[in-house]
């Protein structure tokens, strides 16, 4: 029988700060939602990321809900919404 690997999004997202605090890097996916558009459902999967500091909600709206992240590959900043990260270093994640 096979094991399954699970982990707690909030703990994800501490062991990504962990590692991005270490100057590592990880991988994780996610599903895209846009608010404004109200488009989304793909999965985007980012193989090299690293965690960048916070937006304040002053200039971007629930960004304490969200993850703001550089894909390393690509060399952009990105972010997305925390409660809709799927994986992470190859775990699934749930809420």
């Amino acid at each position: 029988m096979e094991k399954l690997n699970y982990i707690q999004v909030y703990d994800a997202i501490k062991e990504m700060q962990r590692i991005s605090a270490a100057g590592g890097e990880f991988s994780f996916s996610f599903v895209k939602y846009n608010r404004q558009t109200g488009k989304g459902g793909d999965i985007a999967r980012i193989s090299r990321a690293r965690l960048r500091k916070k937006t304040p909600n002053d200039l971007i709206e629930h960004s304490d809900y969200k993850l703001f992240f550089t894909d390393l590959d690509a060399n952009v900043p990105r972010n997305c919404w925390q409660i809709l990260i799927l994986e992470f270093n190859g775990q699934k994640c749930i809420l």
